[in-house]
């Protein structure tokens, strides 16, 4: 039985690669801000052990949890305001002057 030509893929849609790009570029920005802002939250400049002290590793918890938990409610608020906004453009005749 031969794995190599049943799931190998010839062609890669480029919407779909350029749409994982981006995602990943979202993901790894939100995740440089989660680790800026915690770190320099949470951990001292001037450090003198390698391992974090439980204080630390609770407060760095309790930052990205809260980072998270932000994102998620600003992701819903905007989902919101765009079905709004296109409820709005529905309303209005969809936004396309007649001519008639």
């Amino acid at each position: 039985m031969s794995w190599g030509g049943s799931f190998t893929q010839n062609y890669v849609n480029p919407e779909n690669l350029v749409q994982a790009e981006q995602e990943y570029d979202a993901f790894m920005d939100l995740y440089q801000r989660i680790m800026t802002t915690c770190r320099n939250k949470c951990i001292p400049p001037h450090y003198h052990e390698p391992d974090l002290h439980k204080g630390e590793s609770v407060c760095i918890d309790r930052c990205v949890f809260k980072y998270g938990a932000v994102q998620k409610l600003l992701g819903k608020k905007m989902d919101e305001q765009a079905a709004n906004n296109m409820g709005n453009i529905g309303s209005s005749g969809g936004g396309i002057p007649s001519t008639l």
